[in-house]
């Protein structure tokens, strides 16, 4: 008797701490549900529950983290439709950084194909650059390559692209490696296979109309806007001018002196910001210098660097956004890019007659105010670091195209027809 009592002290012992933690568990348990509930019963009248918008959120987020779940998977597992682009050259010039890394920047900017891969890995393949579907170069990096430093290999189904930002009057092809080389281009040209144009037009209703090589534009005759006519009257100054590279090739320095000293004869002034004259505009107050831009000034010099077909850049995006009319001196067709009556060509007129035509407009606001006819039918947006990205991927996915075999026999002519002589220089 004394032998089984003596047994089952050891088991009563060990079970007493089990039995303790268990009860506390509980009591603690208990307890935490009633401050829960006492705490919803106190502040229920005080809580506001958005709940719509709050399951909106998580159903974005469900959607946007199940996206990225085909960013984030082994490559070997990524989806069978996926393009691959390599960068050949390097990745930290436009247009290739709006590009980033993966299949990441096409999820981000919300592109209705997102089956794009890109990297600069040459080795992604283990080395087999012909495995890539497409093969990136740009044109700004491309002047030094030599025959050895291009890829050694070459599929028949891949597609070798140009990109280029820069006018090609500052980057010509020189070398003749580059012809029948390329397959496709994607450049601000508008007759590129992927135009990647600095401006976007669209119309009243939103969608994109243009640039185009044939433009068929719709102006109303008037256009009834108070805050338009408000800005108007308060505007004071004749010309601004934002510009940080002075020297360039198609000489618009010599001509917006020439302007400013014929403005002096109608008391008027071309103000210069930025590191080419005394006024100026730091990056970091351009919020600032658009407010004085769009407040203060009837028109801006939205002058290019250098002349080159269709390669009008962002430079006339920055009075068209702020109320003010620009006064273009570049080697495009504007006609493809704005409405007639709403800017004024440079090329076409001597600075003497230009000054008295800025004059005689800022003397007559009616007049003035029809320059901006164009703003009820259209509006101007930068396309570069979200539709144009999302461009090129969607045009890879285009079975016909991608399928139709094409190559560029002489892209040295195409890009700028006087290379010859540009290149001698």
């Amino acid at each position: 008797m004394f032998a089984g009592v003596s047994q089952r002290l050891p088991f009563m012992t060990s079970l007493k701490p089990m039995i303790s933690l268990r009860l506390f568990l509980i009591i603690t348990c208990t307890s935490l549900m009633i401050s829960v509930i006492w705490i919803q019963l106190v502040e229920r009248d005080n809580v506001v529950i958005e709940s719509e918008t709050l399951i909106n959120e998580v159903l974005e987020n469900a959607a946007r983290d199940h996206r990225y779940a085909e960013v984030y998977r082994k490559v070997d597992r990524l989806h069978k439709d996926i393009k691959y682009i390599l960068l050949w050259t390097p990745a930290d010039y436009a247009p290739f950084y709006y590009f980033g890394n993966g299949q990441k920047t096409f999820i981000d900017k919300n592109c209705s194909n997102i089956n794009c891969y890109v990297t600069n890995n040459r080795n992604f393949f283990d080395g087999d650059t012909t495995k890539f579907d497409v093969i990136a170069f740009n044109g700004r990096n491309i002047g030094s390559l030599t025959k050895l430093q291009l890829p050694a290999n070459r599929s028949s189904r891949q597609k070798y692209i140009y990109f280029n930002m820069e006018s090609a009057d500052n980057y010509p092809i020189c070398s003749e490696i580059f012809d029948n080389f390329f397959n496709w281009t994607s450049t601000y040209r508008l007759d590129s296979d992927i135009p990647y144009p600095y401006i976007q037009i669209r119309n009243s209703k939103g969608d994109v109309v243009g640039p185009k090589r044939e433009m068929k534009w719709t102006v109303n005759s008037a256009l009834n806007d108070d805050a338009l006519e408000t800005k108007i009257q308060n505007k004071s100054k004749a010309v601004a001018w934002f510009v940080s590279h002075c020297k360039s090739r198609s000489g618009r320095s010599d001509y917006a002196k020439e302007l400013q000293k014929a403005l002096q004869k109608y008391g008027l002034t071309l103000d210069i910001f930025g590191k080419c004259g005394p006024l100026k505009c730091p990056r970091h107050k351009n919020n600032s210098c658009d407010s004085a831009l769009e407040n203060d000034y009837f028109f801006y010099l939205s002058f290019e660097n250098s002349f080159a077909e269709d390669y009008v850049t962002e430079k006339l995006l920055t009075p068209l956004q702020h109320y003010s009319v620009p006064i273009v001196f570049g080697g495009a067709n504007y006609s493809r890019f704005l409405p007639p009556g709403s800017y004024i060509n440079a090329r076409d007129i001597a600075p003497t007659d230009l000054a008295s035509i800025i004059s005689n407009f800022m003397m007559h606001s009616s007049m003035y105010s029809r320059l901006f006819r164009w703003m009820s039918s259209y509006s101007y947006h930068d396309p570069s670091e979200t539709d144009n990205v999302c461009a090129v991927c969607e045009t890879l996915h285009n079975k016909e195209m991608f399928e139709t075999p094409s190559v560029y026999k002489n892209l040295r002519s195409w890009w700028l027809p006087n290379y010859k002589e540009r290149c001698k220089s």
